[in-house]
């Protein structure tokens, strides 16, 4: 019986470690924030944003040696186009405090990117097969239950 139980919880870890597998995180960065408002991002990054051309919900900037999924993205092809979309920021989102200036990380925990949004948290998945990074708009429509914008 007690075999049977530990046989059981180590499947079920064992399943849990291999979904998060793939999966990175959003993990704030100052420094980021001050290269912000210093103008000096890393050229070297592809940036893109979501949302509105004019108020974006968030603006990543990607090391293109990873193939990116930009089906919910737009390509921002200069820098001085790259911190219009940062400065424009939609900050309507109902827990908005402050913009959050953070690095993407994949799973193993290095650096792939930069985000730059009032949303503070998002998915972001890397197919484990292709090696395909995804990072899910912010925005949350059913969030929007009781805001009142005028």
């Amino acid at each position: 019986m007690m075999r049977s139980r530990i046989l059981v919880l180590l499947a079920c870890a064992a399943i849990m470690s291999a979904c998060a597998a793939s999966y990175g995180k959003l993990v704030s960065s100052p420094v980021s924030r001050d290269q912000y408002q210093q103008q000096t991002l890393p050229s070297d990054l592809q940036y893109y944003y979501c949302g509105r051309s004019g108020l974006p919900y968030a603006v990543v900037g990607i090391d293109d040696t990873y193939p990116f999924n930009d089906r919910l993205w737009f390509r921002i092809d200069t820098m001085d186009d790259v911190y219009k979309k940062i400065y424009n920021l939609s900050d309507i989102h109902p827990n908005a405090r402050f913009m959050r200036a953070a690095d993407i990380l994949d799973p193993a925990g290095r650096r792939i990117g930069v985000w730059f949004s009032f949303y503070h948290h998002t998915p972001v998945r890397i197919d484990p097969d292709s090696g395909m990074l995804e990072i899910f708009s912010p925005y949350d429509p059913n969030e929007d239950e009781g805001l009142i914008l005028n």
